[in-house]
């Protein structure tokens, strides 16, 4: 055997011997604790935070949803009712129903089966947006057909007149109305849906600045704010 082939099987026994006598890591002995960078991103020394201070995470619930748009459709016509002429009041855009497939149907989500076979019920910018655009297409209509109805008959304004006569109790009921309509609540006069609508009203009511308005009249003005409001609501909204 040569001289240095004797060298290397000794070094290869010796690495062998020192491999075998290394102890093993204990099964029980805990791993080595993760440590925090002690240098921050500015290149001074930070000591890592003792505790994070975060809490339990919390339970599950049931996610909050929104209507469908062929339940919005519905519903909004519903509480719209008809024009004058016996037509359903509509979201109308180019001529069209805003809500079909022509219009915005799609883009709100509605699946088409070919490309989507599931709506989605989560709201997004795109649905806040063409509900605002519905809601103040709507209330306007409703607002010009009910200046040529008579006090009972009309759809949004029944109980209080829109010449500027109108009562504070007149308006009250009125508010109560239009709640128990849209939203199918009963509330009392003091409710504090009813005051912070009223603030909405009063507010639509100083934005004319003739009481005999433009196309509606000051208070018809306001109440088509309180219907834009109402129609916006996450109330008429969630599923």
């Amino acid at each position: 055997m040569s001289a240095r082939r004797l060298t290397y099987l000794c070094a290869l026994a010796a690495l062998t011997a020192a491999a075998c006598t290394k102890e093993a890591p204990s099964a029980t002995e805990p791993p080595d604790p993760w440590e925090a960078p002690t240098v921050g991103a500015n290149g001074e020394t930070e000591n890592a935070p003792t505790d994070l201070g975060g809490g339990a995470l919390p339970g599950p619930s049931r996610g909050v949803r929104r209507l469908r748009i062929d339940t919005l459709q519905a519903a909004m016509s519903k509480v719209a009712g008809n024009d004058v002429y016996g037509a359903p009041i509509l979201w109308r855009v180019n001529g069209r129903d805003g809500f079909s497939d022509l219009a915005f149907g799609k883009a709100l989500g509605r699946p088409d089966y070919q490309t989507s076979t599931e709506e989605s019920t989560v709201s997004n910018a795109l649905y806040l947006k063409f509900v605002g655009d519905a809601a103040r297409d709507i209330c306007m209509q409703m607002a010009k057909n009910d200046m040529k109805r008579t006090d009972a008959s009309r759809a949004l304004f029944p109980k209080a007149p829109v010449d500027g006569t109108a009562t504070d109790a007149q308006v009250t009921e009125n508010l109560q109305y239009v709640v128990l309509r849209f939203l199918g609540l009963r509330v009392a006069a003091d409710d504090s849906m009813v005051t912070n609508l009223r603030a909405v009203y009063d507010a639509g009511v100083a934005s004319v600045a003739s009481p005999n308005g433009g196309e509606i009249t000051a208070a018809a003005e306001g109440w088509r704010g309180v219907c834009v409001t109402l129609f916006e609501s996450p109330l008429f909204h969630n599923d």
